[in-house]
C-alpha cells in the first residue's frame, strides 16, 4: 500500500509542476462554466425566479389600478403598458392585460376574465411566479370587496371607493417554498454548466494528461525502471490509477470549495448538499482515472494518447448531457446517455442540485457510476504492459 501510496503521490506531483494542467485542471473549468451559465441564463433555486410582467390596462379604474398595486412585490418586475402602447406588449416576455369594464363589472358581480399572455418557450419557474402573484393580487382584491360589501350591507351600494379604502391585514399566513422531490423544470444557467463543465474537465484531464503521461512513461522505459524497485506489478498498476485519481480529487476539491464561494457571494445555486456532490465527484473520479491509464496503455505516442483523449471526452460530453440537459433530447440518446459514465453522473448531479434529492435516493447513479469503476479498473489492470 505504501509503494501505491508513493507512485500515487508522485504523479500528483509532476501534474501540479505543470502550469498548463493546472490550468486545466481550475482555471478553464471555471472560465468554461461561468461563460455557459450565463449564455444560458438562470444560475439560482427555482425557487428564487424572478419574473417580469407587463401589465396592460385597458380599464384604468380605481379597481384595475388596485390590482396593479398588490401586483408589485417581491419575485415580479412590473411593466405597467398604456392600451395604446399594446404593441409594445408583443415584446414582452409575458403581459396581463385587464379588459375594459374591469372595475363597473367586478363591482355588478359580472364575471371578469384577465389574460395572461406569454411566449412559448420562456421560464417555467418565471411563470409560475407571475402566476402565484396573480392569483394573490385577486385574492387581495376579493377580500376587499367582501368586507366591503358586508360593510355596506345589503341594502348599501358597492363602490370603488369603499373597496379601496379597506385596509388590508398583514398575511396571516406565509408560504416558504422548497424544493421536494424531481422537479418538472429543465435545468439551465449554472444548473446545467456547473456540473456538466465539472465533469467534462475531470474527464479530458484523466484522459489527456493522465493517458499522455502513462503513454511517455511506457515508452521512455520509467515503467521498466520502476520494475527494478521493491513494487510488485500490481503496485505500479494501482498507483497510477490512484495518481489520476488524486490529481481528479484536487481539481474536484477545487471547484467544489468555489461552487460553494460562488454560491455564498453571488448566490451561484450549487444545490443544497454541496458535500454530497464533492462525494458523487470523487466517485466519478474513480471511473476516470482508471480509463485514463487504459488509453496511455493502449496507445503508445504520448500526443495521439492525448489527442484520443480529447475527441473521447468531446463525444461523452455531448451524449452524456455535459452541453446540455438530457431532458431537451429524444429518448434514443437518453438511452445511449446511460451506456457512458458521463450520463450516469450528470443524471445523479442534477438530482443533488437542481432537483432536491441526497444520494441515499440516487442508489441506483451510485451503484452505475461504482460498476464503471471496477469495470475501467479491471481493464487498466490487464491492459498496463511494465515489462
Amino acid at each position: 500500500m505504501r509503494s501505491i501510496i508513493t507512485i500515487a503521490v508522485q504523479d500528483l506531483r509532476l501534474t501540479m509542476a505543470d502550469r498548463g494542467a493546472v490550468a486545466w485542471l481550475t482555471i478553464l473549468p471555471m472560465v468554461f462554466a461561468t461563460f455557459f451559465g450565463l449564455v444560458m441564463g438562470g444560475g439560482g433555486s427555482p425557487t428564487d425566479a424572478t419574473a417580469s410582467l407587463a401589465v396592460v390596462d385597458h380599464d384604468n379604474s380605481p379597481l384595475s389600478r388596485a390590482l396593479i398595486a398588490d401586483l408589485e412585490g417581491e419575485g415580479v418586475r412590473l411593466d405597467q403598458l398604456a392600451p395604446e402602447e399594446r404593441g409594445a406588449a408583443e415584446n414582452q416576455v409575458r403581459a396581463l392585460v385587464i379588459p375594459a369594464g374591469f372595475g363597473d363589472g367586478v363591482l355588478s358581480g359580472a364575471q371578469q376574465t384577465l389574460r395572461l399572455e406569454k411566449k412559448p418557450g420562456t421560464s417555467q419557474e418565471a411563470a409560475l411566479v407571475a402566476q402565484a402573484r396573480i392569483v394573490a393580487a385577486i385574492t387581495r382584491l376579493i377580500g376587499r370587496l367582501v368586507r366591503a360589501a358586508d360593510a355596506a350591507g345589503p341594502d348599501g351600494v358597492l363602490t370603488a371607493e369603499a373597496v379601496n379604502a379597506i385596509e388590508v391585514d398583514s398575511d396571516l399566513v406565509t408560504v416558504a417554498t422548497s424544493i421536494a422531490g424531481r422537479a418538472t423544470v429543465i435545468p439551465d444557467g449554472f444548473a446545467q454548466s456547473i456540473p456538466g463543465m465539472a465533469v467534462m474537465f475531470v474527464m479530458l484531464i484523466a484522459l489527456t494528461y493522465g493517458a499522455a503521461s502513462i503513454s511517455s512513461e511506457r515508452t521512455s522505459g520509467n515503467l521498466r525502471r520502476l520494475v527494478t524497485a521493491p513494487v510488485s506489478r500490481a503496485d505500479i498498476v494501482f498507483g497510477k490509477i490512484a495518481g489520476r485519481f488524486l490529481v481528479a480529487v484536487v481539481q474536484i476539491t477545487i471547484l467544489v470549495i468555489v461552487g460553494v464561494v460562488a454560491n455564498r457571494a453571488f448566490g451561484i445555486f450549487i444545490g443544497d448538499h454541496p458535500f454530497q456532490v464533492w462525494l458523487l465527484l470523487l466517485l466519478y473520479a474513480a471511473v476516470v482515472a482508471p480509463l485514463g491509464v487504459t488509453l496511455g496503455a493502449l496507445i503508445a505516442d504520448p500526443d495521439r494518447a492525448a489527442s484520443v483523449g480529447v475527441i473521447l471526452t468531446m463525444v461523452m460530453a455531448a451524449l452524456g448531457g455535459c452541453w446540455w440537459p438530457l431532458e431537451i433530447v429524444s429518448d434514443t440518446l437518453k438511452t445511449v446517455a446511460l451506456l457512458i459514465p458521463t450520463g450516469w453522473a450528470m443524471n445523479t448531479l442534477h438530482g443533488l442540485i437542481s432537483f432536491g434529492q441526497n444520494l441515499g435516493e440516487l442508489r441506483t447513479g451510485l451503484l452505475a457510476l461504482a460498476g464503471f469503476a471496477v469495470a475501467f479498473t479491471v481493464i487498466a489492470s490487464r491492459s498496463l504492459r511494465i515489462d
